[in-house]
């Protein structure tokens, strides 16, 4: 037996049918119809616009397979119904400057501020078989700013009657499925409209195809022909179609899911992004914040900044002031030792220079003397003629051997000075005229290679600025630059006509360099080149030609244009064949000009005569017009290479020049610097002499052993002496220093430290921040044991900042250009977040006047992210995907075997009728009746795209079924 059937059946009647925010029904309303049991009817009457549709769609809303259309006979079916213009509660469209705006009754408050909205629509059933009571519930609930895609659904039954409005508690989050357990104990939820349909339809007895039926009956779309009443009635409509209608249906049913899913994903992404720009913006503004404290730019941050270093300098201040007392007795200490030590060594020193007068007489000591000064000279003799060699090496030569020579020279160098001045103004000239040539020829010789190497690529004669101007007008005007040719890429002279080459260029020279144009994209061409700023292009011609018309051209042998040949493969040809051989262009080829001759002639070299008129010359023409051959090519080649060679040449006689110039200078600063120079000055020899006499005399005195033996106990005394009194001195310094340094120590301690500063008052953050600052303000004190004296004021100068000052103000332009850059990062996160937050309320919540893309209205990006983030993940999204495809897979292989099956069944069933009636009389005649059927073959355009999906199906669930990108193709 079938599940659904039973020995009685059940009779479910609706008692009661409540509604929340339902269209025109504003707030809670209970709508309760017959339930007589001899007479359950219930008429609905009323005016248009009364209600009556917007009642009936609450059943098709609730009870019937998502994507059943609403009811027709409202407004003649125009007016757009779906649960969302349900919900908001759509009354009309205005016309606005802005086009047309649906007007709606629900969405925002009388101060016009938007809020979420919630309806609802129960009906509960009672069974008067058995008395059962079951309650079927659809929850709708929209958030501030959602259109079409945002609205979410519940589904509830229950076995007792819900009452909606128990429902208003939760208005201000969106409806979960915990919510409804909690308010409706032990009720059934429901995740989607076709599991919830699937049970109360199992309940009540019912199936998607009886309430398509009821539906039909219900939109006056009922079968009414005794055909179509027998085909459903008796023969049932083929299972195919059902398949069909429901696999479509399906489909439609999971594509408008896919998306209301994916873009809540896309606005998740969104959300998250706000979220995270967000938080890189607090923590900015927080780190600001903390840094404001230390402010230098307000009088509490710069105090707080003053505070802070003068408890860090206290602290090293006051470490330091036993350090300074201790090297007070230490210096003490030393120098009463070294005091003793000098004494001693003097004594002894005095008795040993008695000794030594009474030998030498002191002659000693002043040879030695000499000999030190001699020494310097001569150092300083040979540095100076070392300088001086290199400098002659460089203009005049060797230097002078002899004070003669030396003299001689001086003088001719004096000559050469006089004449500087003309000499430099000759070799300036001849040096600029040669840089103007060389920059000339450079620029002629990067001309010649840009021409080369254009037409070696392009395969065109045409200039650079030719090129670049077609170039300009082809980007403005869309077309390719091959459909915009110049005149003298089309045509040349023929190979065996070469000597009449000078010839055609000067001839068809005024139309060479127009640029020619199909005629069919003559409208808007002028337009679109007027976008072109006319001071980056040369001035250029342009035609338009019909490429359609044929043109009869004809060339008159003799004459120039039969001497040519043109780009055949060209739509252009034809016209331009007509161009070279009309009276205006052509001319007659002769060796020389005729001039009794009234025709218009030119010769080989380019001398036209036309009538009454003569032209002669080529020089400044550049001769564009040809096609590019090896012969060309090698032409180019050469006049680089001749370039490269005339550059070449004037570039190495450029360096001479500016060889020279050096040269002269080099001459003039010689004689400046030989003019008051006497020969003693350089004659090494000389000094070389002195030094060895004065070493001569030293040694033959220092040769006496008894002079020696004093000499050297002398210098031993003197050096023992000095010893001790640089120890005295340091010793002495080091006293003065430590004492001053204690005395500053103190005073300054007295002056600043009075123990009341807090450093908790400081963030952490930026105590840390303090504390590096202040360590590279100290840093220029290498010994850190140094510190507390200059911080105290020791090495500070009359009318210069003292250096504990010079630390504050260092702290102060730290914390300054922290908190600049701070304020520039915190302005910047700022700005990116609310340019994220309009991103997002311009393409979600356009509509929502009061809510801002500002970061004061973060939490609403957060709720919306809160919310869309429960209802989506990606990974749920695959697997929907891979599900949807696998049943719609499912469901087309059920329609190919029904397609197959369904005109085996319904031949079964006529068969059985006919068996019925073949023995069975009608009419007075007493006559027979047979039913017949006629099938129709499936269309072959549907079978090929039938077998086509099928096969594409057949791949994916055997190669791709895991596969996230190919399941969305497939789909």
């Amino acid at each position: 037996m079938n599940d659904s059937m039973a020995i009685v059946a059940d009779r479910w009647m609706l008692e009661s049918r409540q509604l929340v925010n339902w269209g025109s029904y504003n707030g809670y309303h209970e709508f309760r119809p017959s339930t007589d049991a001899l007479a359950p009817v219930t008429l609905l009457a009323g005016a248009s616009e009364s209600g009556k549709s917007t009642l009936v769609d609450a059943q098709i809303s609730l009870l019937y397979p998502t994507g059943t259309p609403y009811n027709k006979a409202s407004n003649s079916g125009k007016s757009e119904r779906n649960d969302y213009t349900y919900l908001r509660g759509m009354a009309g469209i205005n016309d606005s400057a802005e086009g047309e705006r649906p007007v709606y009754l629900r969405g925002r408050g009388d101060d016009g501020t938007p809020h979420n909205i919630w309806g609802a629509i129960v009906d509960t059933y009672v069974n008067h078989s058995d008395g059962g009571l079951l309650s079927c519930a659809k929850f709708l609930y929209l958030t501030t700013g959602d259109g079409k895609d945002g609205l979410r659904r519940r589904y509830a039954t229950w076995n007792r009657k819900i009452d909606p409005r128990a429902m208003d508690r939760y208005r201000d989050v969106p409806f979960t499925a915990n919510m409804l357990r909690e308010m409706y104990p032990e009720c059934e939820t429901y995740p989607n409209a076709e599991t919830f349909h699937a049970a109360i339809w199992h309940i009540m007895g019912l199936s998607a195809e009886a309430c398509r039926l009821l539906h039909k009956i219900q939109s006056t779309d009922a079968p009414a022909r005794l055909e179509d009443i027998f085909k459903q009635g008796v023969l049932d409509v083929p299972e195919a179609i059902a398949i069909a209608r429901n696999t479509v249906d399906d489909y439609e049913r999971y594509h408008e899911n896919f998306h209301i899913m994916e873009e809540k994903i896309k606005r998740v992404g969104k959300l998250r992004a706000i979220q995270n720009l967000y938080g890189e913006y607090s923590a900015k503004r927080n780190e600001l914040g903390e840094y404001r404290r230390a402010d230098p730019e307000t009088e509490a941050g710069e105090a707080a900044i003053t505070a802070w270093a003068i408890s860090r300098m206290a602290g090293e201040i006051r470490a330091g002031i036993p350090a300074a007392e201790r090297a007070i007795e230490d210096a003490r200490l030393r120098i009463g030792q070294a005091d003793l030590r000098i004494q001693g060594l003097d004594a002894q020193i005095d008795a040993v220079r008695e000794r030594l007068e009474g030998l030498d007489n002191g002659n000693l000591l002043r040879l030695k003397n000499d000999l030190q000064r001699a020494r310097r000279d001569r150092e300083e003799t040979r540095v100076r003629r070392q300088r001086l060699a290199a400098r002659f090496e460089r203009t005049s030569g060797k230097l002078p051997t002899d004070e003669t020579s030396w003299d001689d020279m001086r003088a001719a160098l004096a000559e050469t000075a006089r004449s500087y001045d003309k000499r430099r103004a000759e070799l300036d000239s001849a040096y600029e005229e040669l840089v103007a040539r060389r920059a000339a020829f450079g620029e002629e010789r990067e001309r010649l290679r840009r021409d080369y190497e254009r037409a070696r690529r392009q395969k065109s004669r045409v200039t650079d600025a030719m090129a670049d101007a077609r170039d300009l007008i082809a980007r403005a005007t869309g077309l390719d630059a091959a459909e915009l040719p110049y005149v003298a890429e089309l045509m040349d002279v023929k190979e065996n006509e070469e000597r009449w080459r000078t010839a055609m260029n000067v001839a068809y020279a005024p139309i060479a360099q127009t640029i020619l144009v199909d005629r069919r994209h003559e409208a808007g061409f002028a337009a679109k080149v007027s976008a072109i700023d006319p001071t980056h292009m040369i001035r250029r011609t342009w035609r338009f030609v019909d490429t359609r018309q044929t043109h009869d051209a004809k060339s008159e042998e003799g004459w120039l244009s039969s001497k040519l040949r043109y780009r055949e493969d060209s739509p252009f040809a034809s016209w331009l064949k007509t161009q070279t051989a009309s009276q205006r262009y052509d001319a007659a080829c002769v060796d020389a000009i005729d001039d009794a001759d009234e025709r218009r002639q030119v010769q080989a070299d380019g001398q036209i005569k036309s009538g009454a008129h003569g032209f002669h010359g080529t020089k400044g023409m550049t001769p564009v017009i040809g096609f590019i051959n090896e012969t060309y090519l090698a032409q180019l080649r050469e006049r680089v290479s001749r370039k490269e060679r005339e550059y070449a040449d004037v570039d190495q006689r450029c360096g001479q020049a500016k060889r020279d110039l050096e040269l002269l200078h080099d001459e003039r600063a010689l004689a400046d610097a030989v003019a008051d120079m006497p020969w003693r000055e350089i004659d090494v020899f000389a000094a070389e002499k002195l030094v060895d006499e004065l070493k001569t005399q030293i040694d033959r005195i220092e040769g006496d052993p008894e002079l020696k033996t004093l000499r050297e106990r002398l210098d031993e005394l003197a050096r023992q002496r000095d010893e001790a009194g640089r120890t005295r001195y340091h010793a002495q310094a080091d006293l003065d220093g430590a004492q001053k340094a204690e005395r500053l120590e103190t005073q300054w301690l007295a002056s600043h430290d009075d123990g009341t500063f807090d450093e908790s008052t400081i963030p952490e953050t930026v105590s840390n921040r303090l504390a590096g600052a202040y360590e590279d303000a100290c840093g220029i004190i290498g010994d850190r044991k140094e510190r507390p004296k200059h911080l105290a004021g020791i090495s500070d100068a009359e009318g210069k900042t003292p250096f504990a000052q010079r630390v504050v103000r260092k702290l102060e332009n730290v914390m300054g250009g922290q908190i600049t850059r701070l304020s520039e990062q915190t302005g910047e996160k700022r700005t990116a977040t609310e340019q994220a937050m309009q991103s997002y309320l311009e393409d979600h919540a356009a509509d929502d006047g009061i809510v801002t893309a500002s970061v004061n209205d973060y939490q609403y990006f957060l709720r919306e992210l809160s919310d869309l983030d429960m209802l989506v993940t990606r990974k749920t999204t695959d697997e929907e995907y891979a599900n949807s495809v696998e049943k719609l897979y499912m469901s087309l292989q059920q329609l190919n075997r029904s397609i197959r099956s369904d005109e085996e069944n319904i031949g079964e069933q006529l068969d059985r009728i006919n068996d019925m009636l073949k023995d069975q009389k009608f009419g007075p005649r007493e006559g027979r009746l047979a039913l017949t059927v006629e099938f129709g073959k499936p269309q072959r355009d549907f079978a090929q795209a039938f077998g086509a999906i099928l096969t594409k199906l057949d791949d994916w669930t055997q190669e791709d079924r895991d596969d996230a990108t190919a399941t969305r193709k497939a789909f």
